[in-house]
């Protein structure tokens, strides 16, 4: 019987696949993203410049520190 963790964690990555392939992130930025969501964080902050695809991602307020 596979654990809690181990539930959540298949579901995460699923997840991230899915944020990865309609916003066109790399595997990090998806999971990064995606476990932000899974908390249930509002907003998201990057070092990454606003022209990466992470900003594409319309479900999570993504702020840069270069603003």
């Amino acid at each position: 019987m596979p654990t809690m963790s181990l539930i959540l964690s298949t579901h995460l990555i699923q997840d991230a696949y899915h944020i990865a392939c309609q916003y066109g992130l790399a595997a990090m930025d998806a999971l990064h993203i995606t476990a932000a969501l899974s908390v249930g964080a509002e907003e998201f902050v990057t070092t990454e410049k606003k022209t990466k695809p992470m900003f594409r991602v319309s479900s999570i307020k993504i702020i840069s520190i270069f603003d």
